[in-house]
């Protein structure tokens, strides 16, 4: 039996069993446009993309990454939800060079699938970086004993970069037991390189996402980064990449991707039950149930608004999926020459064969336009993430912005065990406190997202599941 007919079988299997979460969308604070699928205009071809999904499809861009020297591939591999090692084969066989992964993700899993993958590849043309969350009470010896752990679990003699995982302060960057660690395992040859990783704070009295990774890449003492870019959330990701030029330092993104389109109306007949939960809280704390029915009904409005003002440029170019806007904002991460790598959470062979095309091509004029329509139409939708701007408003200390994240993971993602485990480690912070609230941040967002409903939504999706 030849390798090409096991690897179409397992691309069926795979693609098929795991269809539905790569098609399941990222709410990440999301609830904003389109409520039905709007065909192309008559006698137009829908053109989003340089090149349609293709099995044959190969990498086509490889960039140096920093001081590392190393030219890996522009589309990445993140490993958050990661256990199938075959989906690792296919993406290093359509050339992907560079995986990313963590002790934490899926308590060691991913760097599992990706040690199971690792016969059959070629170790010395593969980037991997691992990492993880630093204790306080660690030192050099308990963090040399988790770099082994890494190593264990992914089948080889060294990883090419082990970082620091979610530093959220400045002075996490000179932990002193993970340098002499660090110093250890590249004597011995373990380690070769050094990195960091940060989402942003989840608190408004936390360093900023870019007050952290700049200063790690001034430090000298830091290879690579990994950090959060996308076309709506790349302010503070613009700044992390012109330090890291400045400092030869090897730039790779997450979370590219930051959400999709949803409307969703109000029936006062026939509300969901999303909806009707919402109206009970509300009425629960007093409010009446028409007062509770405009707010809903205001919220809507202003979704069915956005849509209607994209309207025309969705029929002109053709159905606007939420697949459509996920492969756009990958393409627009991949424009940027100095972010060296976007790492994508490859789930099954289907999304490598879609998103592999994009690499080493130009985003398109219908592409930028959806893409500029969209930032337009979800700037009030989408929760920023690491931004904590409304925390403060907060009586309850509620995350929102983590929140949103974990959301991410679940929907955005298909990682729902992972996203809700983490969920109910918040340990009294959770969106739960948000039931009996009279929505003090209310007018708290900059970006003027309505932050009730969506921790109201979010705390179902994440505890009801």
């Amino acid at each position: 039996m030849s390798r090409h007919s096991r690897s179409e079988r397992e691309h069926n299997r795979i693609s098929r069993r795991n269809f539905v979460k790569v098609g399941g969308a990222a709410l990440a604070g999301v609830a904003a446009l389109a409520g039905s699928a709007v065909p192309a205009a008559a006698g137009t071809t829908p053109s989003m993309f340089p090149t349609p999904p293709r099995q044959d499809a190969h990498i086509q861009s490889y960039r140096t990454l920093g001081r590392t020297g190393w030219r890996v591939s522009d589309v990445g591999m993140g490993s958050v939800p990661l256990r199938e090692s075959s989906v690792v084969r296919y993406a290093y066989d359509k050339g992907v060079n560079y995986f990313d992964t963590a002790e934490g993700y899926g308590n060691g899993a991913a760097e599992r699938a990706i040690g199971e993958a690792m016969q059959h590849m070629d170790r010395e043309k593969i980037f991997i970086a691992s990492k993880c969350r630093i204790r306080d009470d660690d030192n050099a010896e308990t963090i040399v004993d988790r770099v082994r752990g890494s190593l264990e679990r992914l089948q080889t003699d060294y990883v090419d970069a082990y970082g620091i995982h979610l530093a959220s302060t400045t002075e996490a960057l000179s932990h002193p037991g993970y340098h002499a660690a660090m110093d250890q395992l590249k004597a011995e040859g373990r380690v070769r390189f050094t990195g960091v990783s940060y989402h942003g704070p989840g608190r408004p009295d936390q360093a900023s996402m870019a007050d952290v990774l700049c200063a790690a890449a001034e430090d000298g003492r830091f290879d690579i980064m990994l950090l959060v870019y996308n076309f709506l959330n790349h302010e503070e990701g613009d700044r992390i990449i012109a330090a890291c030029k400045a400092n030869n330092v090897g730039t790779t993104a997450m979370k590219t991707a930051p959400g999709v389109l949803r409307w969703q109306p109000v029936d006062r007949d026939n509300l969901t039950e999303q909806q009707q939960q919402y109206i009970e809280r509300m009425t629960g704390r007093g409010q009446s149930r028409e007062a509770a029915l405009e707010r809903l009904e205001a919220r809507s409005k202003r979704q069915r608004d956005l849509y209607e003002r994209t309207r025309p440029f969705v029929e002109q170019y053709g159905l606007l999926t939420e697949e459509q806007l996920r492969l756009g904002s990958i393409h627009w991460v991949l424009q940027n020459p100095d972010m060296h790598t976007a790492c994508i959470a490859f789930t099954d062979f289907d999304l490598v064969d879609k998103v592999v095309p994009l690499s080493g091509t130009q985003l398109g004029a219908a592409e930028s336009r959806m893409l500029e329509e969209c930032r337009l139409a979800l700037n009030d939708q989408y929760c920023r993430h690491g931004c904590a701007a409304c925390g403060a408003s907060c009586p309850h200390d509620v995350p929102v912005s983590t929140i949103m994240r974990y959301a991410y993971y679940y929907e955005g993602q298909g990682n729902e065990k992972y996203a809700m485990t983490l969920y109910a480690g918040l340990e009294g912070t959770d969106a739960s406190a948000c039931t009996d609230c009279a929505g003090d941040c209310a007018g708290a967002c900059p970006h003027g997202i309505d932050i009730l409903p969506n921790m109201l939504q979010v705390h179902d999706l994440l505890t009801l599941a």
